[in-house]
């Protein structure tokens, strides 16, 4: 494995760092994907995953010569030892004494790495409770080392048994030895967050994946204001440390329905009262976004977390101000499930591979392309990350993604194949 070339921060969190967890290791692979692909790898790592599993199958008694000298390849790309004698006692091969061996073939997968597979062992350091049905999870390395440095905007993966969930990082970035975020409970969602609230406690042994950034913050503008509505701040307080530490000006405003459900409230006030204001529904104190954003000045940037109420009313404020002054955050994709009554099946042609591929009005366009083989980096699955967007040549893209600005919709060249489809009957790829 080496980085070549995959050095981009805006794309790898820490990307000077050597990481097997990584949560997108795999374009960090010299057997890649993208732009830096190899174009035999699947050939390749399907001739070592079957040579492999056919020596582990045939000679289960193998065992490497004791007392062998090792001499390494001088070689930066590949490592390893040029050679490994090794020796069986024939007689005890299994296809001697079970011929029913051979004929029970072992199946494994062949294509890109397995993201659910990459995953970093961590502990639970400590549970508190941030705020009325809010907690604070602080997760360490097993082995005391420390964990990936990270980026205001980054979130994790958090991976219990089946349950997998995204959350923001909202700790100090210059304690790393801890990871820390905060779930909210929702009784009417998916189960994630009712079952980390029920089941998690200090000394547990989880995995998370990442960390990634979807939310970056761009530091060369002159001004910010932050708005954080709810548990949208875990986001927004990473970014308020940061500016402040950078020393640029920057306003927060903070929503919620009470101060008893605002987490990290205390710090909030403690750290940033000069550029804050509260919002708190119960004591009538309720954000007017057209006053507070009547007066933004040249070059400000406006970055929100929250419900998709205050998202959307920014999104028509948004409306008159210039390119990439707003950017945010979903807590969830509008609608990640397909109706198959409501949708139509339609054509996609690959130019670069000359193939034509039927995508049904059941399945989404990135399925109906990893079916075929074709290797299409993907994250979320809910149309928030951008991670599955390709180039579109020619058709009319119906847009279902949160990632997409005005802009880059109606240029209608690039589409996130994990939600949206074709308006139309036929679309053509650059793939």
């Amino acid at each position: 494995m080496q980085a070549s070339a995959n050095r981009d921060p805006r794309h790898f969190e820490n990307p000077d760092e050597f990481d097997i967890y990584r949560h997108n290791s795999a374009e960090h692979f010299t057997f890649g994907y993208g732009a830096h692909q190899c174009m035999g790898k699947n050939i390749a790592r399907m001739e070592m995953r079957i040579i492999l599993d056919e020596f582990v199958r045939r000679l289960p008694h193998i065992d490497l010569v004791e007392g062998q000298p090792f001499e390494y390849l001088p070689n930066t790309s590949f490592r390893g030892p040029t050679s490994l004698w090794v020796e069986w006692e024939p007689a005890q091969n299994p296809e001697r004494r079970h011929h029913a061996v051979l004929e029970n073939p072992t199946l494994f997968h062949i294509g890109a790495p397995i993201k659910e597979d990459i995953v970093r062992r961590v502990v639970v350091a400590e549970v508190k409770r941030e705020a009325e049905a809010v907690i604070c999870v602080g997760l360490v390395d097993p082995h005391g080392r420390e964990l990936p440095d990270w980026t205001p905007g980054s979130h994790i993966e958090l991976v219990s048994g089946e349950w997998r969930r995204y959350y923001s990082l909202c700790g100090t970035r210059d304690d790393r030895n801890r990871l820390s975020i905060a779930i909210l409970r929702e009784p009417e969602g998916r189960g994630g967050s009712v079952h980390f609230h029920d089941t998690v406690k200090a000394g547990d042994v989880l995995h998370i994946a990442g960390p990634k950034n979807h939310f970056h913050l761009d530091e060369t503008a002159t001004r910010y204001t932050l708005i954080a509505g709810g548990i949208g701040i875990t986001p927004i307080i990473a970014m308020a440390d940061r500016l402040k530490a950078l020393g640029k000006p920057y306003a927060l405003h903070y929503c919620g329905a009470g101060r008893r459900t605002m987490a990290f409230l205390e710090r909030v006030e403690r750290d940033h009262s000069a550029a804050l204001t509260l919002h708190a529904g119960d004591e009538g104190c309720r954000l007017d976004l057209p006053s507070a954003l009547s007066s933004l000045a040249e070059g400000e940037q406006v970055y929100a977390c929250g419900p998709e109420r205050l998202l959307a009313a920014l999104g028509s404020l948004a409306e008159k101000w210039p390119e990439g002054t707003l950017h945010v955050e979903h807590f969830t994709a509008r609608s990640n499930i397909l109706d198959p009554e409501n949708e139509h099946a339609f054509e996609v042609v690959l130019a670069d591979s000359d193939l034509t591929l039927q995508v049904g009005n059941h399945q989404t366009l990135l399925e109906a392309l990893t079916s075929a083989g074709v290797d299409v980096p993907s994250d979320c699955c809910e149309g928030l990350c951008g991670t599955c967007e390709v180039a579109v040549i020619e058709g009319h893209i119906d847009h279902r993604d949160l990632v997409l600005s005005r802009t880059e919709r109606d240029a209608n060249d690039r589409m996130m194949a994990c939600c949206s489809r074709a308006a139309g009957k036929r679309l053509t790829l650059a793939l």
